[in-house]
């Protein structure tokens, strides 16, 4: 049994932590001791009851959307965000995201995690944590042309930072030169640690890319992709997961392109038990309907306007079909 100076202790720093929302390294410096002392202080906090954490679902809800969805693509889950006017997609689908992020957050987690927008969006919203159990596990490599917010390293250490948990990173590019190169770094024991511990993962959230997007936009200029030289794969390129580009039956398209890329495939995104695609934006539409198609997401987290665009468009083409 706790003392009753250990007590206060525990309600000292956990007032300092709610209430006045001062950081873990700002409390340790107050008191002179290490951020591990506060993070175990916190654990203690919560498994004797002092403080007790309630979930207030804020975030609107298009039940009647997210449950079409589901019937429609035989989803595991389905959450769909209503936008208040004038606010941002991202914002409330990140919102969401975090929500059920941290529903999947059970003892020992291993989360793999891809890029873009609508992830970085979701790590916006999450508090910081305790949870040195949870490993984050990045599903592909570095992203060097893209701007250093959107990357993936980046996305994955603030994440690890505010839940004080183990991550791995993956120091390569996503695509690279040739077939060889890829070949090689496979064979480094760095490299091919990590990607090993992405397949073990036991979720994954990952952005979805769309044709004209711009997170597709800047993996496609890493690779030297453009539209005159490769019309036929712009042609057919409905969207991508973790730098794999496929189309609108979510197949892959160039198997050369394939041989160039760092990280998981989508045979092996389809292996993890659950794989949680995080999109906003209309634009998002058509990559996200062949992700569905190809059955690469066993979840979906999305907006109003894009289940609606959605939903529209799978019976567009399910007409012609029948015509």
């Amino acid at each position: 049994m706790a003392s009753a100076r250990d007590r206060a202790m525990i309600v000292k720093v956990a007032r300092m932590y709610y209430e006045q929302e001062m950081s873990q390294d700002q409390i340790a410096r107050a008191l002179l001791t290490s951020r591990s002392n506060i993070s175990r202080i916190l654990t203690v906090a919560k498994k004797k009851g002092i403080v007790e954490i309630r979930i207030a679902e804020t975030i609107k809800r298009e039940t009647e959307l997210e449950e079409m969805l589901i019937a429609r693509f035989n989803l595991r889950a389905a959450l769909v965000a209503t936008v208040p006017s004038g606010s941002s997609d991202y914002k409330s689908v990140g919102q969401l995201a975090a929500q059920h992020f941290l529903a999947q957050l059970k003892p020992g987690v291993k989360v793999a995690l891809s890029w873009g927008r609508s992830l970085q969006a979701m790590v916006n919203e999450l508090d910081e944590d305790n949870r040195p159990d949870v490993t984050l596990v990045p599903i592909m490599g570095g992203m060097t042309a893209t701007p250093a917010s959107l990357s993936g390293e980046t996305l994955i250490r603030t994440l690890a930072t505010k839940l004080n948990s183990e991550y791995l990173t993956l120091h390569v590019p996503t695509i690279v030169q040739s077939p060889d190169v890829r070949t090689a770094l496979l064979q480094e024991p760095s490299v091919k640690s990590v990607i090993d511990a992405a397949k073990m993962a036991d979720v994954a959230f990952v952005g979805i890319g769309s044709r004209e997007s711009s997170s597709s936009n800047y993996i496609l200029e890493t690779a030297g992709i453009n539209k005159v030289e490769y019309p036929d794969f712009w042609s057919k390129a409905a969207g991508d997961i973790g730098g794999r580009f496929f189309d609108s039956q979510g197949k892959v398209i160039d198997k050369n392109l394939e041989k160039r890329t760092v990280g998981l495939d989508l045979d092996e995104l389809k292996k993890i038990r659950r794989v949680v695609g995080v999109a906003a934006g209309e634009d998002k539409t058509v990559g996200i309907l062949a992700a569905l198609r190809g059955k690469l997401l066993s979840d979906l987290v999305t907006s109003s306007s894009c289940a609606l665009k959605l939903l529209g468009l799978a019976d567009q083409e399910t007409q012609k079909g029948l015509e």
